[in-house]
């Protein structure tokens, strides 16, 4: 067994091919990977769905965004906390926000859309939505859609006491974590199971509906990519009872600013950044499979295989039905497995037009023999020599350093020649912190069914963690390939009887 820190930094690439281990920094010294080019986007045409008062507000935030936002004041880690420089068409992002009053469109909701079961107004309320956003993209070409919900819209369609995370629920390993968002035990046990001869399943679970995934699923025929805004985004006069509905901290104005156009950059079509590449590495293409239950919860679906390349630009596909084994792990048989990874290659052929030379697969149960064989049979078909097949999931194991701060991201501690727990979190030497409010927990790789070694595995995992355009802090513990796995369950269960494909593949779509 050894432990040692993986060393420097995974770095990306930037304008002029110049290169930083932090996006923000980055950005902000060599403007975004793409600026230079000319597909990508210069003025990013926006539209607005919300209330009258939340529009308004955005597009006075957005109007503050064109200037620079200084940094967290009184910050101790002006790395961790640094100003946001403005969204311009002459520095850094090299791109300006627009939009037409006639494609601001307030929305509001009757007594009627607020009536029924929760479930059943929730689906009314997104129906609203989306009704609004296809009459806009049918007089209008945006690249863009915002939508700006009010607090007062959010309280209806937003249950306050959640059994479990949305996180915890979207990604599954074994069939006891199957589980699908905002599922709520029956609150009555006993009576549950008296009801047993009429029918009824004791073990029946209530799902409730989320309205941001339902919103997602129900746009992606829109072929728009939208973006999802909370209040307390650009008002922070309403983050106070914001987070008695999300629960979710605070962050300074410079930082929401840098997440939320990164975000929107690349949703119309921008690259802000890369992962670097030497002349000598293999064209690579990353997939992550992971599977999600439908929304009846019987069934298990593989939720897809997430295709990624170092621009990190993602295809999402759909693949067949799952099974469950005698250890409750959740896997593919062989024709399920060969029919997934050859969705997978022949997505990435079609946007590149080459097979890649390379295919690293990431997975969040272990590999079966008959999974295995589906993937290796399709490899070899298509003449891909090289591949690995690493199989990760979180890790209850954890480090100490000696002082108070959490162990170093990019620890690892290689059990043996293909085993290892990685800290893709943990305390960061380039922000002089730790950037996590919480203990760190590590991944835990098993690389049996691998051809290069767990070290450089693990350093192409921690390199994949920051292609998030969610984040600019690169503090994410999860590589791409499956942050992407959770977002895809979250919105794919929704649609279990639609025909996914006439459907946007792009995972713009779906972050």
């Amino acid at each position: 067994m050894k432990i040692e820190l993986l060393q420097p930094e995974p770095e990306l690439e930037f304008g002029d091919s110049c290169r930083c281990q932090d996006m923000r920094f980055g950005i902000g010294h060599y403007g975004t990977f793409d600026f230079q080019d000319s597909s990508g986007p210069r003025t990013i045409k926006l539209g607005i769905v919300g209330t009258a008062a939340t529009i308004d507000a955005l597009t006075e935030w957005l109007i503050t965004c064109k200037l620079e936002i200084p940094g967290k004041r009184d910050s101790k880690q002006p790395r961790l906390y640094p100003p946001f420089p403005g969204f311009t068409q002459t520095q850094s992002f090299h791109a300006s926000l627009s939009w037409d009053e006639r494609d601001l469109i307030p929305i509001s909701l009757s007594d009627e859309a607020c009536t029924g079961s929760f479930n059943e107004v929730v689906e009314k309320v997104v129906n609203i939505y989306v009704s609004e956003i296809d009459s806009l993209l049918e007089r209008s070409k945006l690249d863009v859609v915002l939508c700006a919900p009010s607090l007062e819209h959010l309280k209806i369609v937003t249950r306050t006491l959640e059994p479990i995370s949305r996180d915890a629920a979207a990604i599954v390993t074994t069939s006891e974590e199957v589980q699908p968002a905002g599922v709520r035990p029956s609150e009555n046990a006993d009576s549950a199971a008296a009801s047993d001869d009429d029918g009824n399943d004791p073990q029946k679970e209530t799902v409730w509906y989320e309205f941001h995934d339902l919103l997602k699923a129900k746009s992606l025929h829109l072929r728009t990519p939208l973006q999802h805004i909370l209040p307390a985004t650009y008002d922070e006069s309403r983050a106070a009872e914001q987070k008695k509905l999300k629960n979710r901290d605070q962050q300074d104005e410079a930082t929401r600013a840098w997440n939320l156009l990164t975000a929107i950059y690349y949703k119309a079509q921008g690259i802000p950044w890369r992962m670097t590449r030497d002349d000598a590495d293999l064209r690579t293409c990353y997939v992550g499979v992971s599977f999600f239950r439908t929304l009846d919860t019987n069934r298990i679906y593989a939720s897809s295989a997430q295709v990624f390349n170092r621009r990190g630009e993602g295809i999402i596909v759909r693949g067949r039905l799952a099974y469950e084994d005698t250890n409750k792990q959740i896997h593919l048989d062989e024709p399920g497995a060969y029919h997934l990874i050859e969705k997978a290659i022949e997505a990435f052929k079609g946007e590149h037009h080459h097979y890649p030379a390379r295919v690293v697969i990431h997975k969040t149960s272990s590999f079966s023999n008959e999974e295995l064989d589906g993937f290796k049979k399709f490899l070899k078909e298509k003449g891909i020599e090289f591949f690995d097949m690493v199989y990760l999931r979180q890790s209850f194991i954890r480090l100490f350093r000696a002082d108070t701060d959490p162990p170093l991201r990019g620890t690892l501690w290689q059990l043996d020649e293909r085993h290892a727990i990685l800290y893709t979190r943990g305390s960061v030497p380039f922000y002089e912190a730790y950037p996590g409010k919480y203990p760190p927990r590590s991944l835990y790789m098993d690389c049996e069914n691998a051809q290069r070694s767990v070290r450089e595995l693990a350093r192409e995992c921690l390199a994949l963690t920051k292609m998030n355009w969610n984040n600019t802090r690169f503090d994410g513990q999860l590589p791409i390939t499956l942050r992407a796995a959770k977002q895809v369950g979250l919105i794919l269960k929704y649609l279990e009887d639609a025909d996914t494909s006439k459907l946007s593949q792009s995972y713009r779509f779906y972050m």
